[in-house]
């Protein structure tokens, strides 16, 4: 998996819980602050990853990717910005390797079993370890998965935590036949993470990866913003 592909899959994750955050009433929208530090092929720096969530769709801005996924059609939509370009796919394939597509029967089963494998290899460990962090009151939990072994600070101290869990179903929908998202978005990882996670800090192929959040919102968020713009161009289905 790509280097981007694997911030991708972070930022999304992260989305996927804020994603549970929202009510029916309420969008919300949250700046995040991404640092990244001696990943191969990535220049080191920090980067502001926005992010928006209304009840049926969210949309990650990167800078210099966009992400959108709609929960009611269940694609996602991955653009390019600066080429106008973009492509969609199911979001069951989110986190998928490139390639996996148009294999036989028997290469399709084996990549189904790594992905199983990778999947099930995802550990949470809670830590005795408490910190405040952006005024929030967070708990440590180690958590391993694939290439990546990460330190994720989990609150339950923000109002809206009961709406979490309902809503939360309906993102964990999407990947119930991919075996790597279901077990990183939100409803794979509630029963052993107690809250949401304000900052995690994942070390990953010899590098490292920061991810804070800075800014939360709860704000009415117009719906053409979940939609790819015009004069962009499908270059891949």
């Amino acid at each position: 998996m790509k280097i981007k592909s694997i911030l991708a899959v972070t930022a999304l994750t992260g989305l996927v819980w804020l994603a549970a955050l929202t009510c029916a009433s309420a969008d919300l929208y949250f700046e995040s602050e991404q640092t990244t530090k001696g990943l191969p092929g990535q220049p080191d720096g920090t980067s502001i990853v926005k992010q928006y969530i209304s009840e049926n769709a969210t949309m990650t801005d990167q800078g210099d990717r966009i992400t959108i996924i709609d929960f009611n059609e269940k694609m996602m939509y991955d653009l390019d910005p600066k080429a106008k370009t973009y492509t969609k796919a199911l979001a069951e394939k989110m986190g998928m390797p490139e390639g996996a597509e148009g294999q036989d029967a028997e290469q399709a089963k084996m990549m189904q079993q790594m992905m199983q494998s990778m999947a099930g290899s995802i550990k949470v460990t809670p830590t005795n370890e408490t910190q405040t962090i952006n005024g929030y009151k967070c708990k440590k939990y180690i958590v391993s998965m694939m290439m990546a072994t990460s330190d994720y600070w989990a609150t339950k101290d923000f109002k809206g935590y009961d709406e979490m869990k309902t809503v939360g179903e309906k993102a964990a929908k999407l990947f119930e036949n991919n075996p790597m998202m279901k077990q990183m978005n939100v409803m794979g990882l509630m029963k052993d993470l107690d809250g949401f996670p304000i900052k995690t800090s994942s070390q990953v192929m010899g590098g490292s990866v920061v991810t804070l959040v800075k800014k939360i919102e709860q704000k009415k968020l117009e719906k053409d913003l979940f939609k790819v713009p015009a004069g962009y161009k499908l270059v891949k289905e």
